[in-house]
């Protein structure tokens, strides 16, 4: 399931791609939406009003890429298990064909520089298994359900928000209402980098332990940025190309410890699969 750093690089590339101008002269509108599959497409009665109107802002808020329009109108994109959002013209006509198969909605931009009508630049979005979502909402803050998202944490707010919680760090970790954007994969490399125990209540870590974790899950983020994003199954980013960072995991989804040696642990915590070095976190 892709997490900031793999929502972080497919709203990078979008953005880039997309290029929202900043003057009056240029813009770019969301000129058409095309449909294929309702199911997974909440609000749809908003379309009509979004059309037309001019994207502001490309970015993701924790692991949700969003579009922002004009008079505080979004399209939220929840990727989950095989979620893909992909620049059409930018990747290779075999993989496209196979992306098709499972496409759910599509978005046509109409760009206009200095007065000039330039080609259609198409999105799509398509998803496997349908546990997606794409949600059309008004709102001036459609997150307000969630916690601050990690990369906007200092040290000690991640402590504070942390450290009153009773339940196992790595639930904490991955809990969205608490801080948007950690998820299963970069839980358990965060806590493995910082020597904690994934099953340790969160309330009883320190807090020298706190900025040890703190500090690793921000280099874990940070390099798996570098390398667009871990690909575990389906993920793919914007222009269909897998990420590169699960070649660089220390312990998800690996059977000894490359510190001590020893038999890495494997666990579910509240259905979630863990993995754990019980010789090296404690």
């Amino acid at each position: 399931m892709p997490e900031f750093p793999e929502a972080t690089t497919i709203a990078y590339q979008l953005k880039q791609y997309l290029n929202i101008p900043n003057n009056n002269n240029s813009s770019i509108t969301l000129k058409k939406i095309n449909i294929y599959k309702e199911s997974i497409i909440k609000n749809i009665g908003l379309i009509d009003e979004i059309i037309n109107r001019d994207l502001q802002e490309v970015s993701n808020y924790g692991k949700i890429i969003y579009f922002k329009f004009k008079d505080d109108y979004w399209i939220l994109f929840h990727l989950a298990l095989t979620g893909a959002l992909l620049i059409k013209e930018l990747i290779d006509l075999n993989k496209i064909n196979y992306f098709e198969k499972y496409k759910i909605i599509e978005f046509v931009f109409n760009e206009i520089r200095d007065g000039n009508n330039l080609k259609d630049k198409i999105i799509l979005f398509t998803a496997k298994r349908l546990f997606e979502k794409v949600i059309f909402i008004k709102d001036n803050n459609p997150f307000k359900k969630y916690g601050p998202p990690f990369n906007k944490l200092k040290p000690i707010d991640f402590i504070n928000i942390l450290s009153k919680i009773k339940k196992p760090i790595k639930l904490a970790l991955m809990d969205q209402s608490l801080i948007a954007g950690i998820g299963n994969i970069y839980a358990i490399e965060g806590l493995f980098c910082a020597k904690i125990s994934p099953l340790r209540k969160a309330c009883d870590i320190t807090v020298q332990e706190y900025y040890k974790l703190y500090s690793c899950l921000k280099e874990i983020l940070k390099e798996s940025i570098k390398n667009r994003g871990s690909t575990i199954s389906d993920y793919v980013d914007a222009l269909g190309e897998y990420g590169n960072f699960q070649n660089f995991h220390k312990i998800y989804n690996k059977s000894k410890c490359p510190q001590c040696n020893n038999k890495i642990k494997k666990i579910k915590i509240e259905e979630r699969i863990t993995y754990y070095c019980p010789d090296c976190q404690k």
